[in-house]
């Protein structure tokens, strides 16, 4: 059963979100792309890490007036650790940058700090492209009068509402450049409620999950574990992120500290980070990168998103269900 339907901004493809077994289905429309000129672009960590939230999130910058579309491609930045990376990457980049300026499209809000540098670096090399607005999300909801409440905030970190709790904000790697994320996550937590650590901003220790990436396991847990203990050093009772991989290596490879995403505290909704492990799995490319991946020497799922391939399905997304 699907149980959110849209049509993707980018390919004009119809998508449908299926919660309980974080799947996705494709399904041929008209092919025409929406006419949108502002877009939520939730990136591939958000889609799979926490699924109901991305049409949550949607509906939220939708009602304010933020964005009129939604688009759940990949940035392409997870194509540099495949074989032939930089030669996939920069193919992918190119089509991105064609089909984007051939839309009405002048903004993209962005969930993923990874994504906002990947966009950013992709569209500054294109006159067609290089004016288009990549914000925030954090400082996109912190700007419309979103807050975190300090009594839910309570609540999922302590068990109780009425308990003080303080927050050590972790700031993520391709951040680092512009402070954007750092600002807009700082902005959404009330004073008094966060404490930077020894590492932060500019200065930010990697959460683990490039060297993780690249296959260097033992200096991931190195980076994970410095992370927990200069959140437990300025005595916070969890770290707070703004990305969802950083979320996930700090869960997992650190015993210290429990970690949270902002998004989890804003909309009352815990991800279970002892199950996600295997989540990581829809990942969406134009089908012209997906015919030069060679789908053999891949350890991630690449799913084509374009109705042209798609002239025998039914307009129903059930017909055509990514397993």
């Amino acid at each position: 059963m699907v149980d959110f339907e849209f049509i993707d901004a980018l390919t004009g493809d119809k998508v449908g979100l299926i919660y309980t077994q974080g799947q996705a289905a494709l399904a041929k429309v008209d092919g025409n792309v929406p006419n949108c000129k502002s877009i939520f672009f939730s990136g591939c960590s958000l889609l799979n890490y926490a699924m109901p939230l991305v049409p949550a999130i949607y509906n939220t910058l939708l009602d304010a007036g933020e964005v009129d579309g939604l688009s759940v491609l990949c940035c392409g930045k997870i194509l540099s650790y495949e074989p032939n990376g930089d030669v996939l990457r920069a193919s992918f980049e190119d089509e991105l940058r064609n089909v984007v300026a051939a839309t009405s499209i002048k903004r993209f809000v962005c969930a993923c700090p990874n994504c906002v540098k990947a966009l950013r670096d992709a569209f500054s090399k294109d006159v067609r492209t290089k004016d288009i607005a990549i914000d925030v999300l954090p400082q996109t909801l912190a700007d419309i009068g979103y807050k975190l409440n300090p009594k839910t905030c309570a609540r999922l970190i302590k068990g109780d509402e009425n308990a003080e709790v303080l927050f050590c904000p972790h700031d993520s790697c391709p951040d680092r450049e512009s402070g954007d994320f750092a600002r807009g996550l700082r902005a959404l937590i009330p004073d008094g409620m966060w404490a930077d650590p020894k590492h932060a901003w500019r200065r930010s220790v990697c959460c683990g999950s490039l060297p993780r990436a690249a296959g260097k396991f033992k200096q991931a847990d190195k980076c994970a574990d410095i992370n927990g203990r200069e959140a437990l050093e300025v005595g916070s009772d969890a770290i707070i992120t703004a990305c969802m991989s950083c979320d996930f290596q700090l869960n997992m490879a650190q015993p210290h500290i429990q970690c949270v995403h902002y998004l989890e505290m804003l909309y009352d909704w815990r991800i279970n980070w002892s199950q996600v492990g295997d989540m990581m799995k829809l990942r969406f490319l134009f089908n012209d990168t997906l015919g030069v991946i060679d789908s053999s020497n891949t350890q991630r799922l690449f799913e084509g998103m374009s109705s042209s391939v798609l002239d025998n399905v039914e307009d129903d997304c059930d017909e055509c269900r990514i397993d």
